[in-house]
């Protein structure tokens, strides 16, 4: 039987072999010692169960009179989510044999670590629709731009790279410094009114010098991407497809790019339980086709046997200058994200396929909450009514949306960022972000906030 209570380790089995060894039939036999007079058998008188996450809420309202006499409420997203972390997750973590994890270079001694690459591998694989992945990278922006260069050195005879407007600007910008002196042409694909990569455009930049075409989903917008459409486009070329995906907790609910045949596919796993952290350290997410796997920067743990039998672990590619011919390295890479990664491994192991489906939704159910109570105040509109999203979405603000934000930040909320971070000329633009940490009256307040000060 399946045990319902992910951190109680005896299922009802495991129980139930207790007693027999012990000799008892059920627990109340161990418990006949006890004179009835002095049990209680009424209900404790502590409320109905609730989650972590609900009492974590019902700790910061019972904070009010505290010294910390404001929480700051964050709708900030924009490449950093602000998830659920289960407290078990940092308990693990945080052990003081991880916090040194480093390269393991002596597998004999780093079995555990080798493991949990391999398991990490495992899971993104999984999550991302692809063949193989690497043992992490720095971050989301570092992973897309050692994708872009695998995809030039694969297409050798291309030398063009077109990426959507929609991927995150700081993703394009390191992205460029990558390729500053490379001989290679990065050219932008703007976006369509809906939100979304032009496809017209595409089609008119499509030409047979470009190696790459590289699409976010959800993009930087918020919008979902027609990634079937675009797959098929670039396919049709000749050049191959690097899908993107800065919120991978939207893969609970979406397609991931390898469904439709991406030949590249990287990521950001801050939304896998690790915290903003005034911007880091995160980790970057690689996967790719298996043709191409000797072509992956970085480096990729296998599972082999070793001389006795016994299933053991090793480092199977690790493609550094340090490790071969400096002609044959694919990156200098000079260490991954350890501990992030293990982080990130307990914690989609402990959520679980369905619960990462589950917490998906929320976000999805709770975000399109968000767009209705935002749009009843009349005071902000939202910029893409038609096409989908996940758990951000733009709304435009009457008035200029950065003065809006110093004004909201003063009133204890931080209810976006204003798209003119980005983009200079988008003045009314303001990126909201709901995850499942926020509750309904959360929600309404910054409903309430908008309708006083929009």
């Amino acid at each position: 039987m399946t045990n319902p209570h992910h951190f109680i380790p005896n299922t009802d089995s495991d129980r139930q072999d207790l007693l027999k060894v012990i000799g008892a039939k059920s627990v109340e036999d161990l418990l006949k010692g006890i004179p009835s007079e002095l049990r209680f058998t009424k209900d404790l008188d502590v409320g109905s169960p609730m989650s972590e996450l609900e009492i974590n809420q019902h700790f910061r309202k019972l904070m009010k009179n505290s010294r910390q006499t404001q929480q700051t409420l964050s709708f900030l997203g924009a490449g950093v989510y602000d998830h659920m972390c289960p407290a078990a997750v940092n308990q693990l973590t945080l052990r003081g044999e991880f916090l040194t994890t480093y390269t393991p270079y002596q597998p004999e001694m780093a079995q555990g670590t080798l493991q949990a690459l391999f398991e990490f591998q495992t899971h993104i694989t999984e999550l991302f629709g692809m063949d193989v992945a690497m043992a992490s990278h720095y971050d989301g922006s570092t992973a897309l731009a050692e994708a872009v260069i695998m995809a030039l050195r694969i297409q050798s005879d291309r030398k063009r790279v077109l990426i959507s407007q929609g991927v995150h600007p700081e993703y394009i910008e390191v992205a460029k410094t990558y390729l500053a002196n490379l001989g290679a042409e990065l050219t932008i694909i703007p976006l369509a009114q809906d939100g979304r990569t032009s496809v017209d455009a595409l089609k008119s930049l499509l030409k047979e010098d470009v190696a790459s075409v590289i699409v976010q989903t959800p993009n930087v917008m918020g919008c979902v991407e027609e990634q079937d459409v675009i797959a098929d486009l670039t396919k049709k070329s000749g050049a191959l497809y690097i899908g993107n995906v800065a919120e991978p907790l939207s893969l609970g609910v979406l397609n991931p790019p390898g469904y439709y045949g991406a030949d590249i596919v990287t990521g950001e796993g801050q939304s896998f339980g690790i915290p903003a952290a005034f911007g880091g350290p995160f980790l970057g997410l690689f996967t790719a086709k298996q043709d191409y796997v000797r072509q992956m920067p970085g480096r990729l743990c296998g599972e082999t046997i070793d001389a006795k039998g016994r299933r053991s672990y090793t480092l199977t590619l690790s493609t550094r200058e340090q490790h071969i011919r400096r002609e044959k390295a694919t990156s200098n890479i000079c260490s991954n994200q350890n501990l992030m990664m293990l982080w990130s491994t307990i914690w989609l192991s402990m959520i679980g396929k369905k619960g990462f489906s589950e917490l998906a939704e929320l976000n999805l159910a709770k975000s399109e909450y968000a767009k209705e109570a935002l749009q009843a105040t009349g005071k902000a509109a939202l910029r893409y009514s038609k096409t989908p999203t996940f758990n951000e979405f733009v709304v435009d603000i009457k008035g200029d949306a950065a003065e809006f934000v110093k004004k909201a930040a003063a009133q204890g909320i931080a209810p976006g960022v204003p798209l003119s971070r980005f983009f200079a000329n988008d003045k009314t633009g303001l990126l909201v972000c709901v995850t499942e940490t926020k509750m309904r009256e959360d929600i309404d307040a910054l409903a309430t906030l908008v309708k006083n000060l929009g």
